[in-house]
Order: structure tokens, then sequence, then C-alpha cells
């Protein structure tokens, strides 16, 4: 059966070692891109995760810390989960090649290490 005459060409688009090197710590080796989102109401949800994700959790939880007892354990949770939404969305865009994903990565590389320190501070209040 004919395709009407388009074929579709399964090469692997050449990369830098620098995305090689991204993407084995990402996992997602030589996956082929794909689109960030399908654009049916998956914009309205992403708006809302990464308003979460960038915004309510990583200044939520110093503020959740204050709080004592209860605060500590359920910062750490916070933080824990705001990193895992990062990494996650880090891999779609580099699943995506996404033109800005160096400075997409940037942005969460300095997330992450804020949410680390406050992950570092929470285990030492926990521990003391």
């Amino acid at each position: 059966m004919e395709t009407g005459g388009a074929e579709t060409s399964t090469a692997v688009p050449q990369r830098s070692a620098v995305d090689r090197i991204v993407r084995q710590l990402l996992l997602i080796g030589d996956a082929s891109p794909r689109a960030l989102f399908d654009l049916k109401g998956s914009m309205l949800i992403a708006g809302v995760r990464c308003t979460i994700t960038y915004i309510i959790i990583p200044f939520g939880a110093p503020v959740i810390a204050v709080l004592g007892v209860l605060g500590t354990p359920l910062s750490l949770a916070l933080s824990v989960v705001a990193i895992a939404m990062a990494v996650s969305s880090l891999r779609r865009v580099w699943l995506a090649d996404y033109q800005h994903r160096y400075v997409y990565s940037l942005f969460i590389l300095v997330a992450v290490t804020l949410l680390t320190i406050v992950i570092v501070g929470d285990v030492r209040t926990l521990l003391s």
C-alpha cells in the first residue's frame, strides 16, 4: 500500500556531547522528540502544575517550616515533591527537544538547589 509518496524518517537526530550526557542523566537516552503538551486543555493543567511547583511549594515550604512540630515534616515532604515535579518537568522539556532547554535546565537547577537547602535545614531540625 502506498503512503502518498511521503516517507517517514526514523533517523536519530545528531546530538552534542552535552545533550547526550543530560539525556542519560534524565534517563531518556535517544528517545524520539515528543510534543511538550497536547493543546486540548492541557495548557491549563500545566499552568496549575507550574504555579504549584514553582510558586506555592518553593515559597510555601520555608513558611510551613516555621510552624513547628508539624511544619518541619510537612516542609520536607513538600520540598521532596517539588523536586520530583521539577525533574519530571525537566525530562518532558528534554524529551520535546525544546529550543530553550538549557535555560530551563538552569532555572530548574536553581530551584532544586534552593529546595535542597530547605531539605538540609529540615533534616537538621528533625535530627536535633
